[in-house]
């Protein structure tokens, strides 16, 4: 029996079968979820951050790459600390090892897998295309109504209303009250969002809350509620949290305000600025209708200006006009005058060839009585025959006695 296979039985080389190795775990491990206690970091000079992972039975590699860059407190990881990493898993062939590829690395415990979680959402979310500028819908000019999804309490709703008020106090403002931190928050504040659409009442919507921990703006990164914002047809304003707080509902929604006062602003046209507004287009309606009534005032001007020379144009194409209309008028009677006269010497030779007028001066017409055929031959008529002689006045019956040639 031979120790080798043979070459076609399937025989690799180290370097397939890592490469076989690394396809199959990287395709299989494309995005995990690992906790565990560092050990072995060392930040590199390029930037990259290597350590290892570990447990009580088993310890992994893993890496960051640009890690210095993302740290912006420039704090690296200690040995013994616990984390929480995101990443993929790779084989690195050259040593036949496989190892973690980390894209985000956190503290452990509740709030590092939170984050975890809202960034794993925020990623799915985005390349479903829920973040896409092209489908975000604008806020109305002058909206009609305002519908606030709030606590009816607090800081943030007074505000709001306040700003309203003083940017421009005839705009109707319904609040819709809701949770805005708990577990039932993000349902309630939903139903808000689905309650205006319903009613058609309200041209824009604004969710939102004051300032508070990265627990208590949790509700906001609630995947049904960032659906919800997404699938609304009023255009929805996100006020959550101060400046600095982003929230899915943030990066869903069609405008973000950095505070929920911002949102009040953006929502109302502010009516000083809007008088101001109307003031400078009546003054540039003014002044464009006094440059209107100057021009036309000019042309008007040049244009009689202009009849008074030509006024001696227009005498001596009147006189030329006369001279026209008196040549005409000759020309036509004489034309008329010419055409009687061919017409009456036309009358003249019908007349002259009417047989009537021949009859007149002595001549006849002899026809056969019973068929009235001219005879233009004596040869063919025979004596006795009867004939009919047509006169100038009346017809003679006669019969034929003799004939000469």
């Amino acid at each position: 029996m031979a120790l080798y296979p043979r070459e076609d039985e399937g025989l690799l080389t180290v370097s397939e079968l890592t490469a076989e190795l690394k396809r199959f775990v990287s395709g299989r491990f494309r995005d995990v979820r690992i906790e565990g206690e560092v050990s072995n970091a060392k930040l590199y000079p390029s930037g990259h951050f290597y350590f290892t992972l570990k447990d009580d039975l088993a310890m992994i590699r893993g890496v960051v790459f640009n890690y210095a860059a993302r740290v912006s407190s420039g704090r690296v990881i200690k040995d013994g600390e616990r984390v929480l990493c995101r990443g993929r898993i790779d084989i690195y062939e050259k040593r036949g090892e496989y190892q973690l590829i980390v894209s985000d690395i956190l503290g452990s415990g509740e709030q590092g897998l939170a984050y975890l979680r809202f960034l794993e959402l925020k990623e799915k979310l985005f390349r479903e295309g829920l973040f896409d500028e092209i489908l975000k819908k604008p806020l109305p000019e002058f909206p009609r109504c305002i519908g606030i999804v709030t606590s009816p309490v607090g800081a943030a709703i007074r505000d709001m209303l306040r700003v309203i008020h003083e940017r421009c106090g005839t705009v109707p403002v319904q609040v819709w009250p809701a949770s805005v931190q708990g577990e039932e928050a993000a349902r309630e504040i939903v139903e808000g969002i689905e309650h205006f659409n319903r009613s058609g009442q309200v041209d824009v919507i604004i969710i939102g809350r004051g300032g508070g921990s990265y627990e208590d703006l949790a509700s906001f990164n609630d995947e049904g509620l960032a659906r919800s914002v997404f699938a609304s047809r009023i255009p929805v304003v996100s006020a959550i949290g101060h400046e600095v707080d982003f929230t899915i509902a943030d990066f869903v929604a069609d405008v973000r305000a950095p505070t929920p006062t911002a949102a009040a602003a953006l929502v109302v046209p502010d009516r000083e600025e809007l008088a101001r507004y109307i003031g400078g287009l009546e003054d540039s309606l003014c002044q464009a209708m006094e440059k209107k009534l100057e021009r036309a005032r000019y042309m008007l001007v040049s244009n009689v200006m202009e009849f008074k020379d030509r006024k001696d144009f227009f005498t001596s194409h009147r006189l030329y006009l006369d001279e026209l209309t008196v040549g005409l008028t000759h020309n036509v009677q004489l034309y008329m005058k010419n055409a009687r006269t061919r017409f009456d010497v036309l009358g003249q030779r019908i007349h002259d060839l009417n047989p009537r007028a021949i009859l007149a001066r002595g001549y006849s017409i002899t026809s056969r009585t019973d068929t009235g055929t001219v005879i233009t031959d004596s040869s063919s008529v025979m004596p006795g025959e009867a004939l009919s002689v047509t006169l100038h006045k009346g017809n003679l019956a006669v019969s034929v006695v003799n004939r000469k040639q």
